[in-house]
């Protein structure tokens, strides 16, 4: 294929992609990279700034198909409408760049509900190859397997479609390329709920009465149609469609539908929109994923019948942090036992996440990582896996805390090496505060210093930092927590002497799980014992029954411990990051949000704490619900124009609510106003840290009286005591210092 440069591009898509292929070519082969650039060198570089790759596992094959992800600044290139940056005029002549042109044009006019209702665009292209081999990427040729998949989804053609399906595309009878070559892609946009303030009520109709007929130049087929229109019917009230996908580049008559959503949601909707596979099988399938990964999107191709195939796909909250964390290395073990990986690819895999700066390109950080794997079922079939990983970059001058102005490639260095520093100092500074067997040790009550739960806590912070020195530090923090057994039934408490209690051992199963221990004998034991601080509300209580807490503390008949024995919004927001329990606790969250869009927490003082975990608990099941929204207004209004959150104790700026605040922006950090408000709050983070690497003590822990079911009314605290009624503070700085660092590390290198 020849490309053909328009004298308005200064780079291609393949010119952005050189500095990923030497990550690429250990797991594929000389020909895909070769078609690789062939496909790329059609796009102009700033038509996008994230890429996806598909790599299938099983049956295994040395190619990827490549996707690119379009938000504002490629719809304009998409449409026609940037003044300076166009695709050739090969493009203008195929019916279907013709139809995305003309979905584009609409999704860019505000007075479309398109431009409400699609957050982004992505764009997937199946690579063609010559023939047939295997393996990992020394192979010296390629296959081109059966296109049983595309990018987001898991439907399928051969055998599991109609005898004869019809293409759903502009042109009948249209194959993968035009007389010129032009690659043609499939096609998914996102779909995203309209701003609260536009007016617009949310519904789908929009999908087949104006995205479908604009994508298609033609209605759907009235028997598709009707069909898609019974699915988002029954949807489940809680179950969000994702994505919607066409196959431009293959022979279906089907709509690939994405959705989001609790398995307990997900699977009766199966059997109730007509699907005739083993539901069974299904759910065993997505209760062992489960234990891997943060989430699940169910995928679907619909036509005038559900086809049988299905997507499964197992997805982390947040994009690639999981890489470094040990999440991935847990999954991919998992999919290696099952048969369902190579050895050999998951070790390539492993090597592929990173970060890299770019100065030819205008001196950009690119950022690479896994991103999530997809079971392919289809009952009676060999079960099918892949995964999907991917980069993305942005120049040194936009990231959060810069100048939008001009920066020097001196400059964008210093500050590089300034957020490295940063990071590192803090760092070091956590693994110098370890007491000589490796404790974090915080807090100061009367039961002593905090040991397993400070460092559960700090542990599960600095799991996923990218410091070589961490590894080492948080499986010995794993090891001298798995030491403590005098508890018989496995959990983990404040320290060794008071009973075990749901928020330690909560804290400390996340660590577990962030270096892959969650399937030890005592992670599983101590899970387990959870179920136990279940309330009927459907909350989790810290301590699951009064006798043994009532015992420690001697405290005397007359005394209830309704308080500390009920239902925890802080507590139940921390459990829900364990994907075992994220579901269970969807309704106990949403039920307890407070009208202005937080959370109250009942340990906490600062309530950013607990909103932002809720919201991020919220987010891993459904990501455009309007209590994430309202929870970021809330976290918008906390940040003062100098971008911190004052608390009575810190009126001049508390690092941990800033923290935090932070952290919740994150989960809206597509808004520009939001966008605004992170630089802000990173920068005044960044220059609040101490000359030895830690900032200042603001985690504020209230002990409420055991029978007060709320404390937040409470006005008669005791500062810096150590019994009921009193405030304590991290006098180590540890707690603060993990939870400023791990905000740090979320907003400078992104989720």
């Amino acid at each position: 294929m020849v490309y053909q440069r328009t004298n308005t591009w200064l780079y291609s898509l393949k010119d952005s992609l050189q500095p990923i292929k030497p990550h690429l070519t250990p797991l594929v082969c000389p020909q895909a990279i070769e078609q690789l650039d062939s496909v790329s060198s059609y796009f102009p570089d700033a038509i996008a700034s994230t890429y996806g790759f598909e790599y299938r596992l099983q049956p295994s094959a040395p190619v990827v198909d490549f996707a690119f992800q379009v938000t504002e600044t490629g719809r304009e290139i998409l449409a026609g409408l940037n003044p300076h940056t166009r695709l050739s005029e090969d493009f203008n002549k195929h019916l279907v760049w013709q139809q995305i042109q003309k979905f584009s044009t609409e999704w860019a006019d505000p007075s479309s509900l398109l431009h409400y209702f699609i957050s982004d665009l992505w764009l997937e292209f199946d690579l063609k190859l010559d023939s047939d081999t295997s393996g990992l990427a020394n192979q010296n040729c390629c296959v081109d397997p059966a296109r049983e998949q595309g990018s987001r989804g898991a439907g399928g053609n051969e055998g599991t479609l109609s005898s004869a399906p019809l293409p759903l595309c502009p042109s009948a009878g249209h194959q993968t390329t035009s007389t010129n070559n032009i690659p043609i892609p499939a096609l998914f946009f996102g779909v995203t709920s309209p701003p609260d303030n536009s007016g617009i009520s949310f519904n789908y109709s929009w999908i087949w009465e104006q995205a479908m007929p604009l994508l298609l130049g033609t209605p759907l087929p009235p028997a598709l149609e009707k069909k898609f229109i019974d699915c988002i019917k029954r949807l489940p009230p809680r179950t969000s469609i994702f994505q919607v996908g066409l196959m431009f580049s293959r022979s279906v008559e089907a709509i690939r539908l994405c959705l989001v959503g609790s398995a307990s949601e997900l699977l009766p909707y199966l059997t109730e929109i007509g699907w005739t596979g083993q539901l069974a099988e299904v759910e065993k399938l997505v209760n062992s994923l489960s234990g891997y990964v943060d989430g699940i999107i169910l995928d679907l191709d619909i036509g005038e019948q559900i086809y049988p195939r299905i997507g499964i796909e197992g997805i982390f909250l947040t994009r690639y942090q999981a890489c470094v964390n040990g999440q991935w290395e847990s999954l991919l073990d998992y999919l290696t036992s099952q048969g369902l990986c190579a050895k050999e690819t998951k070790d390539a895999l492993l090597k592929y996440s990173g970060y890299s700066l770019v100065k030819r390109l205008g001196d950009r950080i690119y950022v690479r990582g896994l991103n999530h794997i997809k079971l392919i079922y289809q009952s009676g079939q060999p079960l099918a896996s892949k995964i999907y990983f991917g980069a993305m970059h942005q120049p040194l001058s936009k990231i959060p805390g810069r100048s939008a102005g001009t920066v020097s490639t001196e400059d964008a260095t210093k500050q590089e090496r300034g957020d490295a520093d940063t990071i590192e100092s803090a760092v070091t500074f956590l693994l110098t505060a370890r007491n000589s067997e490796g404790w974090w040790i915080d807090f100061h009550l009367a039961a002593g210093l905090s040991d397993e739960w400070v460092t559960g806590y700090v542990g599960t912070m600095l799991a996923n930092i990218p410091d070589s020195r961490v590894p080492k530090a948080v499986s010995t923090a794993w090891n001298l927590l798995n030491s403590r057994r005098h508890r018989v039934n496995g959990k983990w408490g404040y320290n060794r002497l008071p009973p075990g209690d749901a928020d330690s051992t909560g804290w400390v199963l996340q660590l577990a799980r962030a270096i892959g221990e969650s399937d030890s004998e005592r992670a599983c034991q101590a899970m387990q014992s959870l179920t136990d601080h279940k309330r009927p509300d459907g909350g989790i209580c810290t301590y699951e029954s009064e006798e043994s807490i009532r015992a420690f503390i001697h405290a005397s008949p007359e005394i209830g411990f309704a308080g500390w024995c009920g239902s925890h919004t802080c507590v139940s927001a921390a459990i829900a990051a364990l994907p075992e329990y994220r579901s269970q606790l969807q309704d106990y969250l949403r039920s307890t949000q407070q009208n202005d869009g937080s959370w109250l927490a009942y340990w906490w003082q600062d309530s950013e704490y607990v909103t932002a975990l809720a919201a991020e608990a919220i987010a891993a099941c459904y990501p455009n619900s309007d209590c994430i929204t309202n929870a970021v207004v809330w976290g918008m209004n906390r940040l003062n124009s100098q971008g911190f959150v004052a608390t009575s104790d810190n009126p001049s700026g508390s690092p941990f609510a800033t923290a935090w605040c932070l952290r919740l922006l994150i989960l809206r950090r597509q808004d520009t106003a939001v966008q605004a408000a992170m630089t802000k709050a990173t920068d005044w983070l960044l220059a609040q840290q101490q000359p030895n690497g830690s900032w200042v003590s603001s985690a504020r822990l209230q002990v409420p009286l055991p029978d007060d079911l709320n404390p937040n009314q409470f006005n008669q605290w005791i500062y810096h005591g150590t019994i009921q009624g009193s405030l304590a503070f991290d006098k180590h700085c540890v707690f603060t210092t993990a939870t400023v660092l791990q905000a740090l590390h979320r907003s400078l290198f992104g989720k």
